[in-house]
């Protein structure tokens, strides 16, 4: 082979390894890209929705009892009834009370008796009190004998005013037996509908002075209901008086009610407990760690003659509303430590090494960091971290009031790969084909 030849196959070989060489770079950096999504900023319609779920309830409704104890003699509705305010709902026997009255009665007419007796002995009294004044100032009769006609009198007065003390007291007694025997007759407070009768005849009942008085029956006015939802502590903030809302009632499929917020609960509810059981727990100081709702009252708007009180449901109340504003996926926004120029703080970063002074060491004190949201912006090759400050969060987008303009890519997944993700990483977009055949 000539040196020309020799020359040539040693080019040729040179350019294979060369070739090789870059070859094997260029794959080696392409896997140590990290694949990502992307996206670019846009403006969207935002409207932020707040999640709860409670039950229907009448706005206005009476836990119906009897004021007097004894057994039920007569039920004179049934659950369902429409009832009128003042109609008759249920009859207690009446025989001790009417017993009562009528003993009541005739101490009333006796004392009655006595106080006329009593009147015609003062009548008496006042006559000989004449008579014997006469005869004292005519000398006939000594100053005692006209001093014990005069206290004669005093006494029969105070017979009298007994006796009429006696007729009150009495009446008194007749008149809280009368009032006890009304009792015994118990009417509806309101117009409404009686919504739930868990008493039967025959059954007796505990009066409302006891410490735990029956309850008979429930009405209710079914003409404005109400929807009791408890919604998550971290959410209340963002609930407010006259808010809109839609419910959604379980019981009746593909129905939607409008609504509107009128009650928000000032104290904190322990998640699945009654209000009582938790001021019980908070004054024992145990309920720190437990999760915590507030009650939030929406009034529906022309509820279904067919909707029941009782009924679960699921309300979404609409928090805020932001139309044409800049938005990106919630999934995007993620938290990093920055120090207070906005660069973040890597984590794993190596502590500064110590410093010695003779014998003595010198600990470099590590930087301050705070959490700050903020987005991964595509730049080139790499995923540069900014800090943005959000607004409401919609169901997929959210607000970026600061940090973004219309139209910056950014990196918008996945999930996995953002929760790890550093600043100034090496990244290659996701081939667009790719994730539609995977989604």
């Amino acid at each position: 082979m000539t040196s020309k030849g020799k020359r040539i196959l040693g080019g040729v070989g040179a350019l294979v390894v060369l070739g090789a060489i870059v070859g094997f770079s260029v794959s080696r950096d392409s896997r140590s890209k990290i694949t990502v999504q992307s996206g670019k900023a846009g403006k969207r319609d935002l409207v932020s929705i707040v999640s709860a779920s409670g039950e229907v309830k009448p706005k206005r409704y009476v836990n119906i009892g009897s004021n007097v104890s004894g057994r039920i003699v007569a039920l004179l509705v049934v659950e369902g009834d429409k009832v009128k305010k003042g109609q008759v709902l249920v009859k207690i026997e009446s025989e001790r009370y009417v017993a009562g009255m009528r003993q009541s009665e005739a101490g009333v007419q006796a004392s009655r008796a006595d106080l006329e007796r009593s009147q015609a002995d003062l009548t008496v009294s006042k006559l000989n009190f004449e008579r014997t004044k006469k005869m004292y100032e005519d000398k006939l009769v000594s100053s005692q004998a006209y001093d014990q006609a005069e206290a004669e009198i005093r006494m029969k007065e105070a017979t009298v005013e007994s006796a009429r003390r006696r007729i009150a007291q009495l009446q008194a007694q007749l008149d809280s037996t009368l009032d006890d025997l009304s009792k015994t007759t118990v009417i509806s407070p309101m117009d409404g509908v009686v919504t739930s009768l868990p008493k039967e005849e025959g059954e007796v009942v505990i009066g409302a002075q006891s410490f735990s008085p029956t309850v008979i029956m429930t009405v209710a006015d079914l003409s404005v209901m109400e929807c009791e939802i408890m919604v998550d502590e971290t959410d209340i903030r963002n609930v407010k008086l006259g808010q809109e809302s839609e419910v959604r009632v379980d019981a009746l499929e593909g129905v939607k009610i409008k609504g509107e917020v009128t009650e928000i609960g000032s104290s904190a509810v322990v998640r699945g407990s009654t209000a009582a059981a938790t001021q019980q727990a908070s004054t024992a100081g145990n309920t720190g760690n437990q999760a915590k709702d507030f009650k939030v009252t929406i009034t529906l708007e022309d509820p279904p003659a067919n909707l029941k009180p009782g009924v679960n449901a699921t309300a979404d109340i609409t928090t805020a509303r932001r139309e044409n504003v800049l938005a990106i996926p919630i999934q995007a926004v993620v938290v990093r430590e920055v120090d207070k120029d906005g660069k973040v703080v890597d984590p794993e970063a190596s502590p500064s090494p110590d410093q010695s002074q003779g014998n003595t060491d010198v600990k470099t004190a590590k930087a301050k960091a705070k959490e700050a949201d903020g987005v991964f912006l595509v730049d080139k090759e790499k995923a540069v971290f900014k800090v943005v400050k959000t607004g409401i969060m919609g169901d997929t987008d959210i607000e970026v009031l600061e940090g973004l303009t219309e139209g910056q890519e950014i990196v918008t997944g996945s999930f996995k790969t953002l929760r790890t993700l550093r600043d100034q990483a090496k990244i290659k977009l996701e081939d667009k084909g790719k994730k539609k055949e995977r989604s």
